[in-house]
């Protein structure tokens, strides 16, 4: 059996990445319009789940996520990196930069950031449906 969990409202599932260099920090990932998390093992936390907090996938047992559409990149920048250089992270990050072509995790290590974590969550109310088989993708 497996079980989908989902968010009733759109946008409620996202990646989130933390990068830092000294007294500098970037936060950046991926909200989804749409999306679930698949497991084979029926969900117990709705016993202690909060909405407002929601949960880590890494927290759901044998939780994955699945089923995304309509990605959106996010990127927040702490108050110690210049204009200049966000936007040249930004850059990176959208993997619009013609002076990189690995990925933004790589080029960020590669200038000397350190990511620190590394984390997808789900929040707001959500549906638990129990399914025969694996739920296919959405093309």
């Amino acid at each position: 059996m497996h079980y989908q969990i989902i968010p009733l409202e759109m946008g409620s599932l996202v990646e989130r990445n933390i990068f830092q260099q000294e007294k500098k920090e970037i936060k950046c990932g991926t909200v989804w319009k749409l999306g679930s998390v698949i497991t084979t093992i029926k969900p117990v936390f709705l016993k202690y789940y909060d909405p407002n907090i929601g949960i880590c996938i890494k927290d759901i047992a044998g939780g994955t996520l699945e089923k995304t559409y309509g990605e959106e990149k996010v990127i927040y920048f702490s108050d110690t990196i210049e204009e200049d250089e966000q936007d040249e992270l930004t850059d990176i990050f959208c993997q619009s930069s013609r002076k990189f072509s690995k990925s933004y995790e790589d080029v960020y290590h590669d200038l000397g950031w350190r990511k620190t974590s590394s984390e997808s969550y789900i929040f707001g109310e959500l549906e638990i449906k129990e399914l025969d088989e694996a739920p296919t993708s959405y093309k």
